[in-house]
């Protein structure tokens, strides 16, 4: 067969094996093209999804430099409605709240900002994380409160997006009474294959008068937590033991280390957490704990505070002054703070409970970037031991921000005073 075409209005005839040389000739030149154009879009498409799926670099979530805030040390908001025994904040506590409204994270610019990483991941999308306050009182009274939390959580899981749960201690009233144990596995179980959770014991759940780390037992949590059957765990310092642990959580399309610490952590547990997140430099991390801040939204701080309930400046429930571990150290949240969070620039968020506020604090490190931490619980709100109340905390990458309602699934109601429902920049 010969073929004909036309070159400059004059036919020519093509051989077949003329016909076949340029076909191959065409089709080499399609593939070089394509490599060219794939090898493009891997490097393009690859940088792109490392920024927001665990890569090395996290930058993005770092703070900009040169913020007109750069220089705020701190922010603190207090209900003082909830704190039957609430003192007032110092002057230059008072002073700090006012002269750092702009820090809670709804400025414009970063309400404005566009999605850098806009193709990699849907960034209109909201991922939550619900951090439930103490339960003692649902344990041992009111297990249809506790049990609703955690249903709600099951049920809204796919609606809000919800990555994790935390749990910030104090689980049970009485650490050795199986029935309030009881009542406590089956509501967080209720979460198990569903939505991954990490707790923490409070001091209510741990027994005080054997509380030997020097013969070390499994305490009352570990016969109803064991890590072995909490397979989204990743470690905990003590094999067998939930106490102190930590767990890899994708929220949304990044990957954090949420870091869980026993109550008054001892100083061996600040080596081992200190240890973990080196281990982990590029992930942004999450502590959860159950004594840090204090009702006035200041960090817990022995030095401050002296150990004596009739000083003007003792703070209610300091860790050091239940003398669980006096061999072993028990360090409160300002030493958490300058022997943990400080040294480690991942840490971005901190949780708590244990005193009855609400309360929240911003705080800068020398290098500059910020860290949260919140205080919630609501044990002393009612007789029922806090309604039900949780956090529920809506991460938007895209505005780079994290926005903190406090909803009750029980009563179906919000608390929205800025204690309980404000804004702050995911900028850290």
């Amino acid at each position: 067969m010969v073929s004909e075409a036309t070159v400059d209005g004059e036919k020519i005839r093509l051989s077949p094996s003329t016909v076949a040389c340029i076909i191959a000739a065409m089709v080499r030149a399609s593939f070089k093209h394509l490599a060219c154009l794939g090898a493009v879009l891997l490097l393009f498409f690859g940088a792109g999804c490392n920024i927001l799926n665990g890569g090395d670099d996290d930058s993005w979530l770092r703070s900009r430099e040169g913020r007109a805030d750069a220089g705020v040390d701190t922010r603190h908001t207090h209900d003082a409605a909830l704190s039957p025994d609430a003192a007032a904040p110092d002057a230059d506590d008072a002073g700090t709240v006012s002269s750092d409204a702009d820090d809670g994270g709804a400025d414009a610019d970063d309400a404005g900002t566009d999605a850098r990483e806009a193709g990699a991941a849907d960034l209109g999308i909201a991922f939550t994380v619900v951090v439930l306050p103490d339960t003692q009182y649902y344990s041992s009274s009111h297990p249809e409160i506790f049990a609703a939390q955690t249903r709600w959580i099951v049920e809204q899981k796919s609606a809000r997006n919800i990555a994790v749960a935390l749990h910030v201690g104090d689980i049970v009233d009485g650490a050795n009474d199986p029935a309030q144990w009881t009542v406590a596995n089956s509501s967080l179980r209720l979460m198990d294959g569903l939505v991954p959770y990490v707790l923490v014991p409070g001091n209510h759940d741990t027994d005080g008068g054997n509380r030997d780390f020097e013969a070390r037992r499994q305490g009352p949590i570990d016969s109803y937590f064991s890590p072995d059957t909490m397979g989204w765990i990743t470690n905990t310092m003590t094999a067998g033991q939930i106490e102190s642990n930590y767990a890899l959580v994708d929220i949304g399309p990044q990957q954090w280390l949420v870091l869980g610490l026993e109550f008054g952590p001892r100083d061996a547990v600040i080596t081992w957490a200190d240890g973990v997140l080196k281990a982990f430099p590029t992930k942004p991390a999450i502590i959860v704990t159950h004594a840090y801040l204090y009702r006035d939204g200041t960090r817990y701080d022995v030095a401050k505070s002296g150990l004596d309930p009739s000083q003007p400046n003792f703070q209610n429930f300091i860790p050091q002054w239940y003398n669980f571990t006096p061999k072993e150290g028990s360090n409160d949240g300002e030493e958490i703070w300058q022997k943990l969070i400080v040294p480690n620039p991942n840490v971005r968020l901190v949780f708590c409970g244990h005193d009855s506020a609400a309360a929240r604090l911003t705080s800068l490190r020398p290098d500059g970037s910020r860290v949260h931490q919140m205080l919630s619980d609501y044990q002393w709100l009612d007789d029922s031991g806090g309604s039900g109340y949780l956090r529920v905390l809506e991460f938007d990458y895209g505005q780079k921000q994290i926005r903190v309602q406090t909803y009750s699934p029980y009563l179906d109601q919000f608390m929205t005073d800025d204690a309980n429902q404000f804004t702050l920049s995911l900028e850290l």
